[in-house]
């Protein structure tokens, strides 16, 4: 197994790149054809991982007994690193690709989407299996603030500008209530904007006074939604947020594609093993039309005014 080499990466969106940090991997100036490869080149949404990449040789054999092809896994630092693999042509499948990074994959590679993951999310105060999740504005029990008309001038948190749920939903939300204007930017309504790396960050930084809202999300994990749920109050919720989804190559042939579908829905029979390697929430996959499944995505970045900001083609 062979990990991603890191140079810069060519710029696909702006922020993306900014955000990501410049995280990238080599790349061809002719990408190699499906059918001189020989084989499938897989990259999976990265999380944190101690031990993946010595284990991945599991979910490898499974789709290589399935596929009779050689299968390699790859674990990308970054979801640029994603979406610049199936631009050019290294990577003919994708697992566990959120719903932002899917659509503008969607945009500059020649993919489709093959199927959408359902996850064990909570939607309120109920586990549910969903391909879809909710996120939630919420300020702390002892606050003052009733509603987010509360808010305006005040300190504010959010995970980073290429978090779907925890800034995309939510700036399309300050639209719809007519707090801010497209395009959206939360500086028109809060005082103090703060983009922490991550929902626990900015619930840490919620516990200690250090702003007066932030946002949590139905995907996290259990312990955090819970620890902040239930010492805080929910002021307004976004959603429905399209869950992560498949994406393959259109390169690979339809018939080769179809196998695959049928291999990765044949996984749903092994969700332990997908929960190691692809996400912790895992249920299973199951097939949707990508109009149906983006649309709400879609419908905030326009909404918003952001969709030329995160969806368009750069270099």
């Amino acid at each position: 197994m062979r990990g991603l080499s890191r140079i810069s990466v060519i710029v696909v969106v702006v922020i993306l790149a900014v955000v990501a940090m410049g995280a990238g991997y080599i790349y061809l100036s002719k990408p190699p054809s499906f059918s001189s490869m020989g084989k499938i080149v897989v990259v999976v949404n990265p999380v944190p991982r101690e031990r993946v990449e010595a284990e991945a040789r599991e979910l490898e054999s499974f789709l290589e007994s399935r596929l009779g092809l050689d299968v390699e896994l790859y674990f990308p630092t970054s979801v640029a690193a994603i979406v610049e693999s199936l631009r050019f042509g290294h990577a003919q499948l994708a697992l566990g690709v959120g719903s932002l990074p899917a659509a503008l994959a969607l945009y500059v590679a020649d993919v489709e989407m093959l199927l959408v993951e359902v996850r064990d999310v909570v939607i309120g105060n109920e586990s549910r299996a969903a391909p879809y999740y909710y996120s939630y504005w919420i300020v702390a029990k002892d606050s003052p603030y009733r509603g987010l008309e509360d808010l305006r001038g005040k300190r504010a948190c959010f995970p980073n500008e290429l978090s779907t749920s925890g800034y995309i939903f939510p700036m399309y939300r300050l639209v719809q209530l007519g707090y801010i204007k497209p395009p959206a930017d939360p500086k028109q309504f809060f005082g103090e904007v703060v983009f922490a790396g991550g929902y626990a960050q900015c619930w840490e930084a919620l516990k200690r006074g250090h702003v007066d809202v932030t946002i949590m999300a139905g995907d996290v994990p259990v312990s955090l939604y819970w620890e902040a749920m239930n010492n805080s109050r929910v002021l307004e919720q976004q959603g429905s947020i399209p869950a992560h989804v498949v994406l393959v190559s259109k390169s690979v042939p339809k018939d080769l594609r179809d196998r695959i579908k049928n291999a990765l829905l044949e996984l749903n029979n092994k969700p332990d093993l997908m929960r190691k390697f692809v996400s912790a929430i895992f249920v299973r996959f199951e097939e949707k039309g990508v109009e149906e499944h983006l649309k709400p995505l879609m419908d905030a970045l326009e909404a918003t005014g952001l969709k030329d900001k995160y969806l368009r083609v750069s270099g």
